[in-house]
């Protein structure tokens, strides 16, 4: 029996993505509310307070595009969060 390997994928699959975790954090029902301005502040709230290492580069950068449409490439993920909390 392989309990290892089962073990290591249901903790990847507990893993919410950046724009799962911000949508939840803010109360958010859909991902696609993210793009709307309604919860603006929610928004910010939530992604102030999550620390830029918890995800790499480019899924920071996915969720500055989903979020506030910016296709800048960052080099790094605190840039591409602080383009989402300067367009919030």
């Amino acid at each position: 029996m392989r309990t290892g390997n089962n073990r290591e994928k249901n903790d990847q699959d507990d893993i919410a993505g950046l724009l799962e975790r911000i949508a939840a954090e803010s109360g958010c029902m859909y991902l696609s509310d993210l793009r709307g301005f309604i919860y603006r502040e929610r928004f910010r709230l939530a992604v102030t307070q999550i620390p830029a290492s918890d995800y790499p580069v480019e899924e920071w950068q996915d969720a500055a595009y989903y979020m506030v449409g910016s296709d800048d490439k960052f080099k790094t993920a605190e840039e591409a969060k602080q383009r989402i909390l300067e367009c919030l």
